[in-house]
């Protein structure tokens, strides 16, 4: 039973409508190695394997295997950004689509990224577009900062409204699983946040690691929400991200592209050496804030 449960073992049903056919192993929150059955036995992991479960149950919180996984995996390291991020610009892509009850809501946010493991700093620009249609249609257009310096995380939106916040502990070095899409995302969306866990590779060529989660209301309810993280598995660059919030009745959708990380002629050490004077002061708390 090192690596899945075979066809003959005990299944606890599902319904359809949530995408698994059933669960056939919940993992022990106590171990790692250790997982539950659909009897309620206790079984070990075997050489040196974890318990891979990914799906979580909002009526438990715990992690649930569907017939189709496999129970026992490899464990792999959490892909922590690479020596790549220190000093680079990172470009990102977003996309949301939010519907909802007469209409739906399309963003459409741009901009760059950049990392300063060395020195704890870091900015996100993002310049978005929405376009909101139903029976009182517009068009909106925002641009949106976050800075971190100084252990303090720095937000200012489109109102030119600071929130500050202390820096998050795992911030530096800095990883391309944080659970949800919400350092990308400029509006203020009620994510669905979970650790995300691996899940397995793209492909047969094992080139693209995917990380993730899926939340489901319990056995039989429906799939609430799902996060998808997908990582160069040679390099560790984050690659794409994907999330659906409300998956069974009016969901948003939300697809991240980024770039490799480039430091093209020296940008990253150009800009951030200018001085106060010259306008450019990178990594400054904004003034919005001060």
């Amino acid at each position: 039973l090192s690596l899945a449960f075979a066809t003959s073992q005990a299944t606890i049903r599902g319904d359809a409508r949530t995408g698994l056919a059933s669960f056939v192993a919940t993992c022990d929150n106590s171990s790692a190695n250790d997982y539950i059955d659909a009897s309620g036995t206790l079984h070990t992991c075997d050489g040196g394997m974890i318990c891979g479960c990914t799906n979580v149950f909002s009526s438990d919180n715990l992690w649930h295997c569907s017939d189709t996984d496999s129970v026992c995996i490899t464990p792999q390291d959490e892909p922590l950004f690479t020596e790549a991020y220190d000093g680079a610009f990172v470009s990102v892509d977003v996309g949301i689509i939010n519907t909802f009850g007469g209409g739906v809501n399309i963003w459409n946010t741009s901009g760059y990224f950049v990392h300063d493991t060395a020195n704890k700093k870091e900015r996100y620009d993002a310049s978005s577009h929405l376009r909101s249609l139903s029976s009182g249609a517009y068009y909106q257009r925002r641009t949106d900062s976050r800075v971190t310096v100084d252990g303090k995380t720095y937000v200012v939106d489109n109102d030119g409204k600071c929130t500050t916040t202390d820096a998050s502990v795992d911030q530096f070095p800095g990883s391309a699983t944080t659970g949800s899409v919400e350092r990308w995302t400029v509006d203020s969306y009620d994510w669905t946040v979970h650790a995300d866990r691996f899940i397995g590779f793209e492909d047969e060529s094992n080139a693209v690691q995917i990380w993730g989660w899926t939340s489901y209301g319990g056995v039989g309810a429906y799939k609430l929400a799902e996060h998808r993280v997908y990582v160069d598995a040679s390099t560790g660059v984050l690659l794409h991200e994907h999330q659906v919030e409300q998956a069974m009745s009016y969901p948003t959708t939300v697809e991240v592209v980024l770039g490799a990380p480039e430091d093209v002629y020296s940008s990253f050490e150009t800009i951030e050496g200018q001085n106060a004077m010259s306008g450019v002061t990178f990594f400054a708390v904004p003034s919005e804030c001060e």
